[in-house]
Protein backbone atom coordinates (compact mmCIF):
# COMPACT_ATOMS: atom_id res chain seq x y z
CA UNK A 1 0.00 0.00 0.00
CA UNK A 2 3.11 2.32 0.01
CA UNK A 3 3.18 5.17 -2.26
CA UNK A 4 6.92 6.94 -3.37
CA UNK A 5 6.99 9.67 -5.72
CA UNK A 6 9.97 11.31 -7.36
CA UNK A 7 11.17 13.97 -9.59
CA UNK A 8 14.05 15.77 -10.88
CA UNK A 9 14.68 19.45 -11.42
CA UNK A 10 17.58 21.25 -13.37
CA UNK A 11 18.98 21.39 -9.87
CA UNK A 12 17.40 19.03 -7.31
CA UNK A 13 15.58 16.03 -6.33
CA UNK A 14 12.09 15.52 -4.38
CA UNK A 15 11.29 12.29 -2.97
CA UNK A 16 7.73 11.75 -1.17
CA UNK A 17 6.45 8.91 0.47
CA UNK A 18 3.21 8.43 2.21
CA UNK A 19 4.06 8.02 6.24
CA UNK A 20 1.57 4.38 6.81
CA UNK A 21 3.27 1.56 7.74
CA UNK A 22 0.50 -1.29 7.39
CA UNK A 23 -0.26 -4.72 6.83
CA UNK A 24 -3.43 -6.07 5.55
CA UNK A 25 -6.09 -4.41 7.32
CA UNK A 26 -4.32 -2.84 10.01
CA UNK A 27 -1.94 0.07 10.27
CA UNK A 28 1.14 -0.16 12.61
CA UNK A 29 1.98 2.99 12.39
CA UNK A 30 1.07 6.62 11.16
CA UNK A 31 4.52 8.05 11.08
CA UNK A 32 6.95 5.92 9.37
CA UNK A 33 9.80 7.91 7.62
CA UNK A 34 10.21 5.50 4.24
CA UNK A 35 12.64 8.21 2.71
CA UNK A 36 16.16 7.46 4.12
CA UNK A 37 18.85 9.78 3.95
CA UNK A 38 22.02 7.69 2.90
CA UNK A 39 24.31 10.77 3.56
CA UNK A 40 24.28 14.15 2.90
CA UNK A 41 23.46 13.96 -0.44
CA UNK A 42 21.32 11.35 -1.10
CA UNK A 43 17.83 9.51 -0.31
CA UNK A 44 16.68 6.37 -0.18
CA UNK A 45 12.53 5.96 -0.78
CA UNK A 46 11.44 2.90 0.00
CA UNK A 47 7.99 0.79 -0.03
CA UNK A 48 7.59 -2.85 0.42
CA UNK A 49 6.86 -5.48 3.35
CA UNK A 50 8.23 -3.99 6.47
CA UNK A 51 11.06 -5.75 7.83
CA UNK A 52 12.39 -6.67 3.71
CA UNK A 53 12.80 -2.75 3.48
CA UNK A 54 13.95 -2.35 6.85
CA UNK A 55 16.74 -4.53 7.09
CA UNK A 56 17.44 -3.98 3.34
CA UNK A 57 17.66 -0.01 3.34
CA UNK A 58 19.88 0.06 6.64
CA UNK A 59 21.82 -2.84 4.96
CA UNK A 60 22.54 -0.15 1.80
CA UNK A 61 22.89 2.89 4.43
CA UNK A 62 25.85 0.98 6.20
CA UNK A 63 27.72 -0.45 3.11
CA UNK A 64 27.53 3.02 1.47
CA UNK A 65 29.32 4.26 4.91
CA UNK A 66 31.36 1.46 4.87
CA UNK A 67 32.62 2.35 1.55
CA UNK A 68 33.01 5.79 2.24
CA UNK A 69 35.52 5.15 5.06
CA UNK A 70 37.09 1.91 3.33
CA UNK A 71 38.56 4.12 0.46
CA UNK A 72 38.12 7.45 1.45
CA UNK A 73 35.90 8.83 -1.47
CA UNK A 74 32.30 9.15 -1.01
CA UNK A 75 30.40 7.15 -3.32
CA UNK A 76 28.72 8.85 -6.47
CA UNK A 77 24.50 8.86 -6.79
CA UNK A 78 24.95 6.76 -9.83
CA UNK A 79 27.07 4.25 -8.13
CA UNK A 80 25.28 4.07 -4.66
CA UNK A 81 21.97 3.47 -6.96
CA UNK A 82 24.38 0.37 -8.79
CA UNK A 83 25.27 -1.42 -6.01
CA UNK A 84 21.90 -1.26 -4.66
CA UNK A 85 19.68 -2.98 -7.65
CA UNK A 86 23.45 -5.11 -7.27
CA UNK A 87 22.36 -6.39 -3.94
CA UNK A 88 18.64 -6.76 -4.95
CA UNK A 89 19.48 -8.83 -7.72
CA UNK A 90 21.65 -10.92 -6.01
CA UNK A 91 19.34 -11.39 -3.07
CA UNK A 92 16.36 -12.64 -5.70
CA UNK A 93 18.14 -16.11 -5.78
CA UNK A 94 18.79 -16.52 -2.23
CA UNK A 95 16.28 -14.56 0.18
CA UNK A 96 14.60 -11.81 -1.92
CA UNK A 97 13.49 -8.68 -0.71
CA UNK A 98 10.31 -7.34 -1.35
CA UNK A 99 11.47 -3.92 -1.54
CA UNK A 100 10.65 -0.98 -4.20
CA UNK A 101 12.84 1.76 -4.52
CA UNK A 102 13.49 5.43 -5.57
CA UNK A 103 16.99 6.78 -5.33
CA UNK A 104 17.69 10.14 -5.98
CA UNK A 105 20.84 12.44 -5.19
CA UNK A 106 23.02 15.19 -6.13
CA UNK A 107 26.36 14.93 -7.29
CA UNK A 108 28.62 18.31 -7.51
CA UNK A 109 29.89 17.42 -11.53
CA UNK A 110 27.24 15.57 -12.72
CA UNK A 111 23.83 17.35 -10.94
CA UNK A 112 20.47 15.81 -10.28
CA UNK A 113 19.81 12.21 -10.62
CA UNK A 114 16.43 9.66 -9.77
CA UNK A 115 16.54 6.03 -10.14
CA UNK A 116 13.64 3.78 -10.41
CA UNK A 117 14.67 0.51 -8.57
CA UNK A 118 12.43 -2.42 -8.64
CA UNK A 119 12.01 -5.26 -6.42
CA UNK A 120 13.51 -7.74 -9.14
CA UNK A 121 16.37 -5.11 -9.42
CA UNK A 122 15.26 -3.39 -12.19
CA UNK A 123 16.77 0.13 -12.59
CA UNK A 124 16.03 2.99 -14.70
CA UNK A 125 17.46 6.66 -14.59
CA UNK A 126 14.04 8.96 -14.30
CA UNK A 127 13.13 12.46 -14.79
CA UNK A 128 9.74 11.44 -13.13
CA UNK A 129 9.17 7.85 -10.97
CA UNK A 130 6.57 6.28 -8.47
CA UNK A 131 6.21 3.38 -7.13
CA UNK A 132 2.83 2.05 -5.32
CA UNK A 133 -0.89 1.98 -5.73
CA UNK A 134 -0.52 5.88 -5.59
CA UNK A 135 1.71 5.67 -9.18
CA UNK A 136 -2.00 4.73 -11.19
CA UNK A 137 -2.94 8.13 -9.61
CA UNK A 138 0.05 10.08 -9.95
CA UNK A 139 2.06 9.52 -12.79
CA UNK A 140 -0.33 11.82 -15.07
CA UNK A 141 0.03 14.91 -13.03
CA UNK A 142 3.66 14.03 -13.21
CA UNK A 143 4.12 13.59 -16.82
CA UNK A 144 1.74 16.18 -17.83
CA UNK A 145 2.91 19.36 -15.40
CA UNK A 146 7.08 18.08 -15.08
CA UNK A 147 9.24 20.02 -17.41
CA UNK A 148 13.26 20.17 -18.13
CA UNK A 149 13.38 23.81 -16.56
CA UNK A 150 11.51 23.42 -13.59
CA UNK A 151 11.64 25.07 -10.60
CA UNK A 152 11.84 24.23 -7.05
CA UNK A 153 8.28 26.11 -6.25
CA UNK A 154 7.13 24.80 -9.22
CA UNK A 155 7.75 20.90 -8.14
CA UNK A 156 6.58 21.20 -4.88
CA UNK A 157 3.42 21.94 -6.23
CA UNK A 158 3.43 19.38 -8.51
CA UNK A 159 4.08 17.42 -5.48
CA UNK A 160 1.30 18.94 -3.63
CA UNK A 161 -1.38 18.47 -6.77
CA UNK A 162 -0.26 14.60 -6.52
CA UNK A 163 -0.86 14.16 -3.14
CA UNK A 164 -3.96 15.72 -3.05
CA UNK A 165 -5.22 13.45 -5.88
CA UNK A 166 -4.34 10.77 -3.73
CA UNK A 167 -6.16 12.57 -0.69
CA UNK A 168 -8.98 12.58 -3.04
CA UNK A 169 -9.62 9.86 -5.22
CA UNK A 170 -7.63 6.81 -3.26
CA UNK A 171 -9.90 4.33 -1.53
CA UNK A 172 -7.32 3.78 1.18
CA UNK A 173 -6.57 6.94 3.43
CA UNK A 174 -3.16 8.39 3.18
CA UNK A 175 -3.40 11.30 5.38
CA UNK A 176 0.47 12.22 5.97
CA UNK A 177 3.27 12.40 3.77
CA UNK A 178 7.13 12.91 4.45
CA UNK A 179 8.93 15.21 1.55
CA UNK A 180 12.53 15.18 1.29
CA UNK A 181 14.50 17.60 -1.06
CA UNK A 182 17.81 17.15 -1.91
CA UNK A 183 20.41 19.76 -3.83
CA UNK A 184 23.84 21.58 -3.91
CA UNK A 185 23.27 22.29 -0.36
CA UNK A 186 22.15 18.76 0.83
CA UNK A 187 19.22 17.47 2.12
CA UNK A 188 16.27 18.91 4.16
CA UNK A 189 12.49 18.27 4.72
CA UNK A 190 9.80 19.95 3.06
CA UNK A 191 6.51 20.96 5.27
CA UNK A 192 3.91 20.76 2.72
CA UNK A 193 0.91 22.12 5.44
CA UNK A 194 -1.65 19.38 4.11
CA UNK A 195 -1.61 16.49 6.54
CA UNK A 196 -4.74 15.08 7.58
Amino acid sequence: MDTLIGLVGPKFVIIASDTTNARSVLRFKSNADKVMELDSHKLLGFGGDTGDYLHFCEYVQRNVALSELRTGIKMSTNAAAHFTRGELAKSLRRNPYMVNILFGGYDVNVGPSLFFIDYLGNMQKMNIAAHGYGSYFTLGLLDRYWKSDLTEEEAIEIIRLCLRELQVRFLLSVPNFSVKIVDENGIRNINLGMNA
